[in-house]
């Protein structure tokens, strides 16, 4: 299959899924109510809901006392993504009141993405974050926003700061900022995660910000890296890095200062990071440490072919980013192959992103799990975990759950009798928004010849009419139980004091007074003794027509275009509002999507009748992208329409040529081996570069120059129509006997 066959896939494969149609307005036709559904989990194990109603979790730590720390996007009043949270949940209970909120930049995969507490956290209450700054105070330009990739632009950067909590409480003012200036400049492969070794040093790792030239295989920055610190209370940093691997290096530097101009984003430099630990790596979003040791076992998402396991060794060692993709091939003795991996699914197309986990070291688990590493795929839904072999001493994978949502997190915690590591605790992240509070912290435990409770999904149609002769639909499709499809009822309670109880799957209900009316459905099984869900909550409007409205899409740098291109701003708005209970209030959000991922992109916190956004040109590269504009209307009873349309790009094809034939390029950061084709959105900022001299046809050649021009090494953005570049080479008369090039994966 062509690569423009598998877009028009990928892209009629997402129409689908949504109903979405370019150009049209989908409307959110009933109102649902979801709990995550368990994990399909071998027998004895239970999956349980700990904390639900989450907004945009991104990672959690466990305190000492038992308290829970969760990282969440917004605010006690508000939903926008340039707020972010730290909540607690003690006793049973998440707080109302928020330990913190900070100020963030929180579009693309930036915001407050890492958490760790202080090994001495029972004395001194340190709490060490990672999270994406605003620009500056003082600084000019925007406050978030992209392309800020020059070397102390004003704009967003990455940091890693100390605080101290109070009780429930983190006093903002305690803040200390321990590393900063980290570049983040499309917003995407931030990484973030934060673990504590056995030595009492601070593991932090760092995306490579999709940035180009690529930083990770250069020891001179910051990104694409895992970084080590010794936090302490003396010295002008806060932090030691004696015994890192670049520590005294020749011209060694700490490259922690917001000002510090000696400190490349991009490029080979001359002075290491005294911080660096390993780097080689794209987004190692989530790791962890091997109990009883100092050693990361961290998951590096990958970019279109494979995902890694990489155990970070000392030594100051190359994992091989973006030369390498997966083990090196033909092997390379400068650069860690991974101790796992695995490739994207090609057949049909799908979407893959590995979540590094944690190591079972209880006693409860069958021995079979014992000492295993268990990860996770943000995209695929599964866990696993890896064994090893000490007789070929490699690593295997296994099998251990299938159908999650949204895995961004996993970590081995107390069970439902607080005793430790007995229980596997995972962030299951299914909506950007609180629409439908679905986000949740659950926990997966060991419990032999258990019956599992049921759980609940609820919808009515039509969510409301002004008419109270109308007859309401409620449906409990898809509620299930993880002992398998035994007989289930439904019990209803419709708000108004009717009740019914049923094994069939709807039920109808009229109203006859008006006003806001709380449905509630619990689930029962058939088991000994039966066992009942955890009640899920609808809310329908008896008398109440619910809004509607249509939206309007303007590219206001080429009118009547429907496509974009990178570097397009686009208009929305509002028109034909209508409600039988006006007025009505309007927020707008922009979501960037990404093969079966998506990211925030414009804050929810945007309101009015219209608005712009602008498509940044150093962005995701991978073609298999779009925008979704959301539109959600309120009226004064609190009942919501969700309204939306899609902007998709317009591609330019490419194709990447040497003059011999069949020479060595480097395109966005990773050999390859010509004729390359390729497809990328037009405007969108690409590399390109051919090396000196190499060898093609067994002939040693030099480079002279690209057709049609433009620097040895060059940036540039994608062309409006189908582009051949070649690297044009002059040949000796004689051939030289090298090692083969070798080619990314």
């Amino acid at each position: 299959m062509s690569f423009r066959s598998k877009l028009v896939q990928w892209m009629v494969l997402a129409a689908v899924i949504v109903g979405a149609v370019t150009g049209a307005n989908l409307l959110q036709p009933e109102q649902v109510a979801r709990a995550v559904s368990p994990l399909q989990l071998p027998q004895n194990f239970v999956d349980e809901r700990v904390v639900t109603g989450l907004l945009a979790p991104r990672a959690f730590a466990f305190a000492p006392d038992g308290r829970l720390f969760i990282l969440e996007r917004g605010s006690a009043s508000s939903n926008d993504i340039n707020f972010a949270s730290v909540r607690v949940f003690k006793n049973g209970l998440l707080l109302p009141a928020r330990a913190l909120t900070l100020n963030v930049c929180g579009d693309g995969e930036r915001g407050l993405l890492g958490i760790a507490l202080d090994p001495g956290f029972a004395s001194n209450g340190y709490v060490y974050l990672y999270y994406t700054r605003q620009k500056l105070q003082g600084q000019s330009g925007e406050t978030c926003g992209y392309n800020k990739y020059i070397n102390n632009q004003p704009g967003a950067r990455n940091r890693v700061s100390r605080f101290t909590t109070s009780g429930d409480t983190i006093d903002p003012a305690s803040e200390r900022v321990l590393i900063d200036n980290i570049a983040t400049d499309t917003g995407i492969h931030n990484a973030g995660d934060l673990h504590f070794g056995a030595d009492g040093y601070l593991y932090i790792s760092v995306g490579d910000s999709g940035l180009t030239p690529n930083p990770a295989q250069y020891n001179t920055n910051l990104n694409g890296k895992i970084l080590r610190i010794l936090p302490t209370n003396s010295g002008p940093r806060g932090y030691f890095t004696t015994g890192n691997p670049f520590h005294s290096a020749p011209n060694a530097q700490y490259c922690n200062a917001g000002n510090n101009t000696t400190v490349p984003v991009t490029g080979p430099g001359t002075k290491p990071c005294r911080e660096v630990f390993a780097f080689g790596l794209r987004n190692p979003f989530r790791f962890t440490i091997r109990p009883g040791t100092s050693t990361p076992f961290v998951g590096d998402v990958g970019g279109g072919a494979w995902e890694e396991v990489n155990e970070i060794l000392p030594g100051g060692k190359n994992y091989g980013w973006p030369a390498c993709e997966g083990a090196c091939n033909p092997p390379d003795a400068a650069r860690t192959n991974p101790i796992y991996a695995y490739a994207h699914p090609s057949t049909p197309p799908k979407d893959a992103a590995i979540i590094g986990g944690g190591f079972y070291t209880g006693a409860t688990f069958p021995l079979q799990y014992q000492g295993g590493y268990f990860f996770a795929d943000f995209a695929q839904g599964w866990i696993h975990y890896l064994t090893y072999n000490n007789a070929n001493q490699t690593w295997s994978s296994n099998n251990f759950a299938t159908g999650g949502a949204g895995l961004v997190g996993l970590k081995f915690g107390p069970d439902n009798v607080g005793t430790p590591g007995e229980a596997l605790y995972y962030l299951a992240f299914t909506s950007e928004s609180r629409v439908n509070g679905e986000n949740e912290l659950r926990r997966v435990r060991y419990q032999p010849a258990a019956n599992q409770p049921p759980y609940g999904r609820a919808s009515v149609n039509p969510t409301g009419s002004q008419s109270l002769s109308t007859v309401y639909t409620f449906s409990a499709a898809g509620s299930g139980d993880p002992d398998g499809p035994l007989p289930l009822t439904y019990q209803w309670s419709f708000g108004d004091g009717g009740n019914t109880t049923t094994t069939a799957l709807t039920t109808t209900h009229q109203y006859a007074l008006a006003g806001s009316k709380v449905v509630t459905l619990t689930v029962m099984d058939s088991g000994a003794p039966p066992l009942t869900s955890q009640p899920v909550t609808l809310i329908v409007f008896p008398g109440n027509d619910p809004p509607t409205a249509s939206i309007v899409l303007t590219n206001t740098t080429a009118p009547g275009r429907a496509e974009y291109y990178a570097g397009d701003q686009w208009g929305f708005g509002a028109v034909n509002i209508a409600d039988d209970t006006p007025p009505v209030s309007l927020a707008w959000e922009v979501v960037f999507h990404h093969r079966e991922h998506q990211h925030p992109f414009l804050p929810t916190a945007s309101q009015g009748l219209t608005g712009t956004f602008t498509i940044p040109a150093i962005w995701e590269t991978d073609p298999m992208v779009w925008f979704r504009v959301y539109l959600r209307l309120t009226d004064t009873q609190g009942q919501v329409t969700t309204l939306y349309r899609d902007v998709y790009p317009h591609l330019t094809n490419l194709s990447l040529q040497t003059a011999p034939p069949g020479g060595q390029v480097q395109f966005e950061g990773t050999d390859y081996v010509t004729p390359l084709y390729v497809s990328r959105v037009t405007g969108i900022q690409l590399s390109l570069s051919a090396p000196s001299s190499q060898i093609i046809n067994g002939e040693n050649c030099m480079f002279v120059n690209w057709s049609p021009g433009g620097r040895q090494s060059q940036t540039f953005a994608a062309p409006l129509n189908s582009t051949t570049y070649t690297a044009n080479y002059t040949a000796c008369p004689y051939k030289l006997f090298l090692p083969i090039i070798r080619t990314a994966p």
